[in-house]
């Protein structure tokens, strides 16, 4: 807060400037423990993409490993292919759970339905990383059916409970 200037008495004019210390000290505060939450958050966000998503932590330990300076297209495509290749893994294991809990609960439609959509996904992959290549640019041709397939691992996860 600002500090309202008056043509009080002095007694007045230290309480006002007193006042508006305490309110700024106030401010000061919580805008450390803003940046401080802020920090926090940032940091054990860090801390669970690496652990959790395979590509960042391919790419790291390649440029690490190469000694590169920075990302570029064949680091793209290589850890792209790698985590992929995990995430079609996990798609194929929870396409099986859900193809044997249809027959534990005598629902054979529930997993024919499921088999349908997952074509149905696989085509829309397919056109839309084409023309994420083609488009916006060839690191796509790799980077985007690895983010489809990580977002189809997730989705699928809905189904197995």
């Amino acid at each position: 807060g600002l500090v309202k200037w008056s043509l009080a008495s002095p007694v007045n004019e230290n309480k006002s400037k007193e006042q508006g210390g305490k309110i700024m000290m106030k401010q000061a505060f919580y805008a450390v423990l803003l940046c401080i939450a802020f920090s926090m958050a940032n940091a054990q966000a860090a801390s669970t993409n690496t652990m959790s998503d395979p590509y960042s932590q391919c790419v790291d330990d390649t440029i690490a490993e190469l000694k590169l300076a920075g990302m570029n297209n064949g680091v793209v495509g290589a850890c792209s292919n790698q985590a992929q290749a995990m995430y079609t893994k996990q798609i194929v294991k929870l396409l099986d759970q859900i193809k044997k809990q249809s027959k534990e609960y005598q629902q054979p439609e529930r997993y024919h339905d499921i088999m349908k959509s997952q074509q149905l996904w696989k085509s829309f992959v397919d056109q839309e990383c084409q023309n994420a290549g083609a488009y916006i640019g060839s690191p796509m041709y790799e980077y985007c059916p690895m983010q489809k397939y990580a977002e189809r691992v997730e989705q699928l996860k809905e189904y197995v409970p």
